[in-house]
């Protein structure tokens, strides 16, 4: 392993009067047997030893996170309280975020139904229509993914410990079960886009610690994991090393009051921007590897790269070149390179925020990382602080609400605002999160932040496609508005528009003629609060009811959310998985609710957003930009 920077500090030892002194060394020799006890009796137990899924088996230099609670009680606090933790768990019933006894679903054409057997769930399935006698052999669910936005099961097969998957995802804030392909931004063509083997061969790489996948041939996987989730060795290095060296008081002592750096463990606190930063990356990026012999060490192995290091161990990240290809070889999925990636090369789907950092000109300085916004380890652990922090994205304390992030390094900036930003102070359009790092990223069935620091043009949107800052708040306004005020403001030159783009809304053209990427973000856009102080609500309503019938299921779901935030539909139900007819049948019936109901009829609407003043459709010009929507079929992988 690379050896672990130091943060400068002067030591500092603390001198104990001697009458103290036997009674501390009394204290250190009880404290070092009972932590030694502790440390060799618990913490590393594999969880379980199925042989129909993955089982923990801990690396050659780790412990578990088990073995790290006795001496740091409110760093194991906080992250057994994070997502991290139960990214991927065992499928014990307390684990589980929906009810499943007795849920009965249906599919493409198929009924699944899950049974409890003691402490167990198994799903059966057969040709939808037919009778109860057809239902399949039971497959165990033995593992879950997610607890945050969405979980997902993963079934026994009866091939060792390759894994199957559940087709449906639970959607937690909805309370909903869903197609896994109506769960991540797909193409309406695929019905089901996971086979057996494909957590074995991915998720594991980035849903446990130390995953292993273990191939062994035919399709069949015998799969091993440090631990199941995101652990305390995932971001701390292997802590076998560091135990065994403090079990020695002294030695704990001495780098306790002398506040020195631990040689033996990982800290990314302690590390340079780009080393912390890549502890996150090993993760939260798109890689592709050298070679297939470097392929199959790692499938076999499991990562060689521990937090410290200044490189990967047999992956680069990748990057796309001028040509929109990537730079690295193509990965073993083409969604992940031609899908997910703007085609200047930004990243547009979440999950990969270590791809943007690196392109950010604040992580070109060195000193910048995830860890200057982000902490992981909150310094309150009482159960309302960290319920707190993790609805928050784990962000340091005030970043969330404010631009202390970004002010803390720019201080010139800070001192005169809002001239720089030529918006009221305490506005949307102050905030150098909306302008800086707008809503460009698609993940979770939402709009996500990027985090490529990037000034808004209107060039990225002309060029690229990536709808800009500017147009993602004043979605009302053509590109040529934008286009003169980032003129007169920063003295950018205007690019050669088109009529459609000096005349009509930016937001509207995107929603009609943008690929599935595009369109999900827009129809996320119309439901934020910012976007509606600034472009009003009243034209949102017959957009966001069309996208209620758009063919991915990604943007109906952006749509109805989008259009539960506009008053008179807060609680309007509407199913997003529906067949189409049945979708249509939806949108009327909104349509209808929005005309009659909640629709101001004295209102008047401007002919760029494409409404005629009593809010119609300018069917003319709305059909000519629909017509020329992109028919590109789209993969986001998450």
């Amino acid at each position: 392993m690379t050896p672990l920077p130091t943060r400068d500090r002067p030591r500092r030892f603390r001198q104990l009067a001697l009458s103290w002194q036997p009674w501390v060394g009394l204290a250190g020799i009880v404290w070092c047997v009972t932590l030694t006890t502790v440390l060799l009796s618990g913490g590393g137990a594999p969880a379980g030893t199925s042989t129909q899924r993955p089982i923990e088996s801990l690396a050659a230099d780790s412990v578990s996170s088990g073995a790290c609670r006795a001496c740091h009680p409110g760093k194991y606090a906080s992250w057994h309280a994070s997502f991290h933790r139960t990214m991927t768990q065992v499928a014990a019933p307390e684990n589980f975020a929906a009810p499943m006894e007795g849920l009965a679903l249906n599919h493409d054409g198929v009924d699944y139904r899950v049974e409890r057997q003691g402490s167990g769930f198994f799903v059966r399935s057969k040709p939808a229509g037919s009778p109860a006698s057809a239902f399949g052999p039971p497959h165990e669910i033995v593992l879950l993914t997610g607890s945050h936005h969405l979980q997902v099961c993963w079934t026994a097969t009866g091939k060792g410990r390759t894994l199957g998957q559940f087709p449906f995802a639970y959607l937690i804030a909805e309370k909903k079960w869903a197609p896994m392909s109506h769960s991540f931004l797909v193409s309406p063509d695929i019905k089901q886009d996971y086979a057996d083997g494909n957590w074995n061969d991915g998720c594991i790489t980035c849903h446990t610690t130390h995953g292993r996948s273990r191939p062994q041939g035919e399709g069949r996987f015998d799969s091993q994991v440090g631990e199941f989730g995101i652990s305390c060795e995932a971001c701390h290095g292997g802590g076998r090393e560091h135990i065994a060296a403090n079990r020695n008081p002294l030695r704990r002592f001495a780098l306790h009051f002398g506040g020195g750096a631990d040689q033996t463990i990982a800290n990314p606190t302690r590390m340079d921007g780009p080393t912390a930063s890549l502890a996150c990356g090993q993760c939260h990026s798109i890689q592709s590897f050298h070679n297939p012999a470097d392929t199959a060490a790692f499938d076999r192995d499991g990562s060689q790269f521990r937090p410290g290091m200044k490189a990967l161990d047999s992956r680069s990240i990748a990057q796309l070149s001028g040509a929109g290809q990537p730079a690295e070889q193509a990965s073993r999925d083409p969604h992940q390179f031609g899908d997910s990636f703007w085609p200047d090369g930004m990243i547009r789907v979440t999950g990969r925020e270590y791809n943007g950092t690196l392109a950010s000109p604040c992580y070109k300085g060195g000193k910048f990382s995830c860890l200057s916004c982000h902490e992981m380890h909150p310094a309150k652990t009482d159960p309302a602080a960290l319920h707190e922090w993790k609805a928050g994205r784990q962000l340091k304390p005030g970043l969330g609400v404010s631009d202390d992030a970004c002010l803390q390094c720019h201080q010139a900036i800070k001192a005169k605002l809002t001239a720089h930003t030529h918006h009221a102070a305490g506005s949307p359009g102050s905030s150098c999160y909306n302008c800086h790092m707008p809503h460009t990223t698609y993940g979770l069935l939402r709009a996500l932040r990027s985090h490529q620091i990037s000034s808004p043009s209107v060039r990225e949107s002309i060029e690229h496609g990536r709808p800009n800052a500017c147009s993602l708040c004043h979605l009302d306004q053509p590109l040529a508005w934008t286009a003169e005020k980032l003129a007169e403001w920063y003295g950018q030159k205007p690019p050669t528009l088109g009529d459609d783009d000096r005349h009509y809304s930016a937001g509207v053209q995107w929603l009609l003629k943008g690929d599935a990427g595009q369109r999900s973000l827009v129809a996320w856009s119309m439901g934020w609060a910012p976007a509606q102080k600034t472009s009003g609500r009243e034209w949102l309503y017959p957009y966001l009811i069309f996208a209620l019938n758009d063919p991915y299921a990604a943007v109906r779901f952006a749509a109805w959310k989008s259009l539960q935030t506009l008053p008179g539909f807060t609680d309007h139900p509407f199913d997003y998985t529906l067949d189409d007819a049945r979708q249509k049948e939806a949108l009327d019936h909104a349509y209808r609710k929005w005309w009659f109901e909640v629709r101001d009829a004295a209102g008047h609407h401007r002919s760029q957003t494409l409404l005629q003043p009593d809010g119609m459709f300018r069917q003319d010009q709305f059909d000519r930009l629909l017509d020329q929507r992109s028919k590109r079929k789209m993969l986001l992988t998450e």
